[in-house]
């Protein structure tokens, strides 16, 4: 398999360890620790055929944590002198020690921490407009691999985000592995022209990651990918955590509500509408 350029990957891999020592009922496990350590190896494996698809391959690899954006292997801007194998030892050393270093923080798995998708997305979209700047020929695309649920906080700078590579040409694939369908993903894999889908099982996931998303997306058009059979376009609103398919908006800040608010929960801002009140049905005059 061999690319028609170089290609610049932003790997974004959930890491946050309150969705992955979890079982289905909320409470911890211990049983997730295999299963993110078999995630991680097949991520290290699909990096490895990456950057050996094109030695001018570049890499950004990013932890979204709980609340926060993690670097994991920072992308060398100037070309690397190693040789293949010695250049991806080094990484997998790095972000080994890095992923090791995460997880000796302090982290109460029973709190329901957020996982920092949209800032890790938006982080990979600013290195990205500064390398594209000295090398306009890369083929660049962002992929998420997502455990967590959707958080609705998040959703205007995920749409955000979506617009920006939508500018940037910057194509969005995503693998989720939660219990649920990420509809913010799904908004954000076909608006860029990325690849969404979701494996029934974990265990076999290298071999979605090499035949799905190994490939660019130049690539893409000479081959036969799955495709969504239906994406949610409805927005999350900030109140219930539902989706919803027309909402309050606030004027300042966007927050969406199914219901009405005088006060904005995300900013304060008090509303200059009055409550909205149901149309009194007029009485038809006797006689008629």
């Amino acid at each position: 398999m061999e690319q028609t350029g170089a290609a610049f990957l932003v790997l974004i891999l959930d890491t946050n360890p309150s969705h992955w020592w979890r079982n289905v009922d909320g409470m911890p496990t211990d049983q997730s620790d295999s299963l993110f350590q078999r995630t991680v190896k097949s991520v290290l494996i699909f990096v490895s055929s990456y950057l050996l698809l094109n030695r001018s391959n570049r890499l950004i690899l990013l932890a979204a944590h709980a609340g926060s954006s993690v670097t994991l292997y920072p992308d060398a801007l100037s070309e690397s002198e190693s040789e293949s194998g010695d250049q991806i030892g080094l990484i997998r050393n790095i972000v080994l020690k890095n992923l090791l270093a995460l997880s000796e923080q302090t982290h109460d798995v029973t709190s329901k921490s957020t996982t920092s998708i949209s800032g890790s997305i938006s982080r990979g979209l600013c290195c990205m407009n500064r390398v594209l700047k000295e090398n306009a020929q890369l083929c660049p695309r962002i992929f998420v691999i997502q455990r967590s649920p959707d958080v609705p906080e998040h959703y205007i700078s995920i749409m955000n985000s979506i617009f920006s590579a939508q500018k940037k040409t910057v194509a969005i694939d995503a693998c989720i592995l939660s219990e649920e369908h990420s509809p913010f993903m799904q908004q954000a894999t076909y608006l860029t022209g990325g690849i969404y889908y979701k494996p029934r099982v974990i265990d076999g996931l290298l071999q979605y990651l090499i035949t799905l998303y190994l490939p660019d997306p130049n690539m893409r058009k000479m081959l036969r990918f799955p495709s969504q059979e239906s994406v949610d376009f409805r927005a999350m609103c900030f109140c219930h955590k539902k989706a919803v398919s027309t909402a309050f908006v606030c004027p300042v800040c966007l927050s969406l509500f199914c219901q009405f608010q005088p006060i904005c929960s995300t900013c304060g801002v008090r509303s200059r509408l009055s409550i909205p009140r149901k149309l009194a049905t007029p009485k038809r005059p006797r006689g008629s």
